[in-house]
């Protein structure tokens, strides 16, 4: 299965959830944002929603400053 993470391929042979794949790629961070086909998810919901085939995951980080 392909996907994308911030427009980088990456493949995986089993399905993940979005909190094992931040997990897998070390990027699960407090002040860490998703969206899956350009559609925010919370992360109440990174347990429960599955990486798709061809899904384009932008990881946002919250930044602090002026």
């Amino acid at each position: 299965m392909q996907f994308f993470v911030n427009d980088q391929p990456l493949n995986l042979d089993s399905p993940l959830t979005l909190e094992q794949l931040l997990e897998q790629i070390n990027q699960a961070e407090k002040g860490m944002a998703l969206a899956v086909n350009q559609q925010i998810v919370s992360r109440s919901q990174w347990p429960r929603k599955n990486v798709e085939e061809g899904d384009r995951i932008t990881l946002i980080k919250a930044t602090a400053g002026g």
